[in-house]
């Protein structure tokens, strides 16, 4: 199950999402609302941070800021030095004594972590702020912005947006000479436990359609994507994570999917397609150029 964990988030959350709206007051603090509807006070010299979400972890690094993070959850694993930094546990079982006990200026927890937990984080006088998954990149740009506002980036985390704007319209661009969608879907869970892959408004579903492609999955419903139509619909292109690509391509009977036979079967690194940060750019890059190859 642990590859499912960065894309539950995005499931749980987009129920029912808010919107935050960090603004400086005048005692220079920032304030932020936050996933729980909670205004949450934060000074604007922030040294020390856990972070509960392996997307935040990420951005914190590349807001040039990975020096502050003192804690991470054990699925933070991007960029290689963030494991060097003191592991508090999983995302929704986070050791809360431990975090405490680090005494950072803040938690940066996603909405997986449960309320009553961040009410005990809270009540030890230690800033908690609970930021939503995003169902979309459009939506990644609001969590950069918020995280360059704790970590005193502004200027930076607008040229990181910039940035993914820029290179996602060329993308985006491309897609447009081309007038037949290529089906393709992408491969959560398979086997005897059932299939999975990304439905509608989801971030995978979001990656896939800006790189042009025809999400087969779109149609499911809490992740949970029959064989029977995946076999029916018989996708293009499909997409796997790296440690299951072996097992996928010779286990029947997804043996017989022409992208199988074909070898249009393509392994990609899991927190690539599962995590939000800026990075998501380089798979929807990626994946753009793969099934747009031959035409």
């Amino acid at each position: 199950m642990k590859y499912l964990i960065c894309l539950l988030f995005p499931f749980v959350v987009c129920i029912s999402c808010k919107k935050e709206t960090p603004v400086t007051n005048n005692e220079n603090k920032i304030e932020i609302t936050d996933y729980y509807n909670r205004k949450v006070l934060i000074k604007e010299d922030i040294k020390s941070i856990v972070s509960l979400s392996p997307g935040i972890s990420e951005l914190i690094f590349d807001l040039q800021s990975g020096d502050k993070l003192i804690g991470r959850t054990d699925y933070c694993n991007y960029p290689p030095q963030v494991r060097n930094i003191t592991s508090i546990g999983g995302i929704t079982n986070a050791n809360v004594e431990k975090i405490i006990s680090l005494q950072p200026d803040i938690v940066i927890a996603s909405s997986m972590l449960s309320k009553s937990k961040l009410e005990q984080i809270e009540r030890a006088s230690i800033a908690i702020v609970s930021l939503p998954e995003r169902t979309t990149v459009e939506g990644v740009y609001q969590t950069i912005a918020i995280i360059g506002k704790i970590v005193g980036k502004n200027a930076l985390a607008e040229q990181k947006i910039k940035q993914m704007k820029q290179r996602i319209k060329v993308t985006k661009d491309k897609n447009e000479a081309y007038k037949t969608k290529i089906k393709v879907y992408y491969v959560i869970g398979f086997g005897s436990g059932g299939d999975f892959s990304a439905g509608a408004n989801t971030y995978i579903d979001n990656i896939l359609t800006l790189a042009g492609g025809d999400n087969i999955a779109k149609s499911s419903a809490n992740w949970s994507f029959s064989r029977e139509e995946l076999l029916s619909q018989d996708p293009d292109f499909i997409f796997i994570r790296n440690e299951d690509y072996d097992n996928f391509i010779h286990t029947k009977p997804y043996t017989n999917l022409s992208a199988v036979i074909n070898n249009k079967v393509f392994a990609v690194e899991s927190s690539l397609m599962d995590c939000q940060s800026t990075r998501s750019v380089q798979i929807i890059e990626y994946i753009s150029n793969i099934i747009h190859q031959d035409l």
